[in-house]
């Protein structure tokens, strides 16, 4: 059963973002179905702060979200955005649908770690390998959340969760070194504790014609968090206490290049990695072929 979402008293004067929100929209007030200290909250006030101050128009930007507990999201973004919710992991092909059915739009994908770089990984890669004009949120928590707890390919070494018997041993997948193998034009990671970059790359994504993976590192305190502790031995079953941990673990990549492997180790090393505008997009090259095929003569010759 879907959690009653949680209302809080509102801002006086009101807050401006509160009505735009889906929830705000329709009750009147901001409401939450998030754990307290979640990140996701962060990411979809921001998400919506950056909508509405770029004035987008929301029919233009379908929004596809893919399985985890982020989907609830929905409730705190702008209402005016059409949303579909996906299968696990098959959110970015049906972005790719969208996009070539309608050229003129463009897809946001939101999606997990365990949704994008486990259940959905080759949907991910070719989605990247293709260029499509697309954004794509990839949400990085290191842990499958909605789902209990279970360890995730994203999961840090040496941490626990609710499906190791002790610490993880496993090697992590890297969703920013993936997609840049894969050909995404467009490739970033923040963390929640940066805020004003976020919104910064996710300007830059909404507007750049071609895939855009933007990866933001986000705690989950309820699965992760209550489970663990620092490099201190505090605990990091609060909101706070993650956030803390969040910014310790993470490096500029400029910074990063002046450190060795042992240096890096469990670090999350964040910034802008790469941004080609001149890459052909999918969707325009699909487009020329269709239009070769329609003037072919029956021998297939144009």
């Amino acid at each position: 059963m879907t959690p009653k979402p949680e209302f809080y008293p509102n801002e006086q004067p009101e807050h401006p973002l509160t009505l735009k929100s889906m929830m705000g929209a329709k009750e009147g007030n901001f409401g939450s179905l998030f754990c307290a200290g979640c990140g996701y909250g962060i990411i979809g006030q921001l998400f919506t702060k950056v909508f509405d101050k770029e004035a987008l128009d929301p029919l233009a930007y379908p929004l596809v979200l893919g399985i985890g507990c982020y989907t609830q999201m929905v409730t705190i973004l702008h209402h005016g955005i059409q949303k579909i919710v996906a299968l696990h992991g098959r959110a970015p092909a049906i972005a790719t649908g969208l996009k070539l059915a309608n050229p003129s739009l463009k897809p946001i994908v939101m999606t997990g770690d365990g949704d994008c770089l486990g259940i959905g990984t080759n949907h991910f890669v070719h989605l990247c390998r293709r260029n499509l004009d697309c954004l794509v949120i990839l949400f990085n928590n290191g842990i499958y959340g909605m789902t209990g707890g279970q360890v995730a390919p994203t999961t840090p070494k040496g941490y626990k969760t609710g499906t190791t018997m002790g610490p993880a041993f496993e090697n992590t997948i890297d969703g920013v070194q993936l997609a840049l193998a894969a050909g995404a034009s467009h490739v970033a990671r923040i963390t929640i504790a940066h805020p004003r970059t976020f919104m910064k790359y996710l300007k830059t994504g909404l507007k750049h014609e071609g895939t855009s993976v933007i990866e933001v590192i986000t705690p989950c305190v309820t699965y992760f968090g209550k489970k663990n502790v620092d490099n201190g031995g505090n605990s990091l079953a609060s909101g706070g206490a993650m956030l803390q941990w969040i910014r310790h673990s993470t490096t500029w990549r400029n910074q990063a290049a002046l450190l060795d492997d042992d240096e890096l180790a469990g670090k999350y090393v964040i910034g802008e990695f790469k941004l080609d505008g001149g890459k052909l997009e999918y969707s325009e090259q699909y487009d020329q072929i269709r239009k070769r095929a329609m003037k072919s003569g029956d021998d297939g010759t144009v």
